[in-house]
């Protein structure tokens, strides 16, 4: 996907992914979407979601948790037979993902389903052995990204449909934006700026901004074309 100069200049926030074996705990593949390089704290950090994870079933939560959030660091789980995953995103300003929890679960859960799919047999073996080789996984990095792109069109599609429905919150009239938000669901590309009268484009603005800034993780992970404000 081609990324604007002003996309470029937005994604900077590190999001991770780990990949935990149930039965060990052990971290068997980080990974950063942003190239973040890896650092001593991941293992630290695998130790911190698997202690989490096994809180929330001593407390009688037998699927344990899916979500953990504390201040401007979100863990999202998915859970397989061998593995779970924990995605992980840093909002800077508290940002909400409520609008895009469906795809971040998604995301998540399709990461665990793939994994799986592609060593189960690896997973097998190594789970009864207890004998895990991280190294075995590294190739799974790759895949990763074909999963992110798989989801890249999802997300430009509710990226545009939350701009038209927080420009409708801010008076642009209805009848500009339904029919956008129509077309959109059909999967027709649509310039949202040629669409909406001049007259209107200080509140599409203010909607613009809005929906960049709420879910800018988000986008991010992605790589979502945002509508630039300045443009308006």
């Amino acid at each position: 996907m081609k990324v604007s100069k002003f996309q470029k200049e937005v994604i900077n926030n590190p999001v991770e992914v780990y990949i935990i074996s149930k039965k060990s705990g052990l971290l068997l593949l980080k990974y950063t979407i942003v190239n973040v390089a890896e650092t001593s704290r991941d293992q630290l950090m695998s130790g911190f979601l698997v202690a989490l994870r096994d809180f929330a079933k001593e407390m009688d939560f037998p699927e344990g948790v899916t979500l953990i959030r504390s201040g401007n660091l979100e863990a999202r789980y998915s859970s397989g037979n061998y593995v779970f995953a924990a995605l992980i995103i840093r909002h800077p300003h508290n940002q909400s993902t409520a609008s895009t929890e469906p795809i971040l679960s998604g995301l998540a859960s399709e990461i665990v389903s793939q994994f799986e799919k592609r060593y189960e047999k690896d997973l097998e073996k190594q789970s009864k052995s207890q004998k895990f080789t991280p190294k075995t996984f590294v190739a799974f990095q790759k895949e990763i990204d074909k999963i992110i792109d798989q989801f890249s069109d999802e997300s430009h599609e509710l990226y545009q449909k939350l701009v038209l429905i927080e420009a409708m919150y801010a008076n642009v009239p209805q009848k500009w934006c339904l029919p956008l938000i129509k077309k959109i669901g059909n999967g027709k590309t649509v310039n949202i700026i040629d669409k909406v009268p001049e007259m209107y484009h200080r509140r599409l603005k203010k909607a613009v901004k809005k929906v960049n800034y709420n879910s800018n993780p988000v986008w991010q992970i992605f790589v979502v074309p945002l509508i630039d404000p300045n443009l308006l």
